[in-house]
């Protein structure tokens, strides 16, 4: 089976709709999603230990409107062994069951997918919790569950659970949790089954930010201060050497990632005007040589 690249799955991450007529004054956009901002963290590869938890802090600013579609992704891209998966918040999610196999909506909700699986033994959903298991975006795997999150600080974290030997190969089950700093409530998500019985995680992994759905007027992109920051492995912090912030081509430039003292702090919903970078290095570690040392 061949695993969809990096960049593929990040222009994939949300389902492709039809985009009806919109303002004629509008410039011509890339059909949705866009992808108003990733970001790309990556940290020493050397200090790769064997996975255990990955912990991320995200925070918004402002409560966003149920109908406006908002994909915030701690997760936007990340790696375990060879097996690709991403992870974040919801304003509107779907899924469905096993007693009711009709994908429906559930408002605001979380998630974790991952790639190159479609077997629903691969899957494991939270009490009340929902599924997906699709090749519309590549073959995938995901969990869903319904949660009324509102602006607030969060932690989304993925802990390493039981592992499992079936047909002389061995599976590690990952659970995918949030943390509700204002709540100080743990919400399980459910977990995934990923190949391996020692994962590790790869030292390059994407955040970002999304306006998914029907198209809409870009007026409509709502205003807040979305911020990722405190990345932990293992419960340690992680050693980054870099984080970059790419501006795709062809989305509405709606967005811009300023560094604030190693927290990546991103103005969602004001117009940039006439942007020339479209990557722009935020965080970059000093090497000895470059302190004089």
């Amino acid at each position: 089976m061949k695993t969809p690249t990096p960049l593929i799955l990040l222009s994939l991450v949300a389902a492709i709709t039809s985009s009806p007529a919109t303002r004629a004054e509008e410039p011509e956009y890339k059909k949705m999603p866009w992808h108003l901002v990733d970001l790309w963290w990556k940290w020493d590869a050397s200090s790769a230990v064997p996975f255990e938890r990955y912990d991320i802090d995200v925070s918004l600013s402002s409560d966003v409107a149920d109908d406006v579609r908002l994909y915030v992704a701690p997760i936007g891209l990340g790696h375990l062994n060879d097996t690709p998966f991403y992870g974040g918040i919801q304003t509107r999610s779907d899924g469905n069951s096993q007693a009711d196999p009709k994908l429906r909506e559930i408002g605001r909700g979380l998630l974790m997918s991952m790639w190159g699986e479609r077997r629903l033994e691969a899957i494991r959903p939270a009490q009340g919790g929902l599924f997906q298991s699709s090749g519309h975006e590549g073959d995938f795997v995901s969990i869903r569950r319904p949660y009324p999150w509102t602006a607030g600080k969060y932690t989304y974290s993925l802990i390493k659970m039981d592992t499992e030997r079936r047909n002389d190969q061995d599976y590690t089950w990952v659970a995918a949790l949030l943390y509700s700093h204002q709540r100080d409530e743990n919400i399980f998500i459910g977990a995934l089954r990923f190949p391996g019985k020692t994962l590790e995680l790869k030292n390059s992994i994407a955040s970002f930010v999304e306006i998914y759905g029907p198209r809409r007027p870009v007026e409509e992109i709502p205003e807040l201060v979305v911020t990722f920051g405190n990345l932990r492995l293992n419960h340690l912090p992680v050693p980054l050497i870099s984080c970059d912030a790419i501006y795709p081509q062809g989305v509405p430039d709606y967005a811009e990632a300023r560094n604030e003292n190693g927290t990546i702090t991103i103005q969602v919903g004001k117009p940039i005007e006439n942007r020339t970078q479209r990557q722009v290095r935020l965080i970059e570690q000093q090497k000895p040589s470059d302190t004089g040392q």
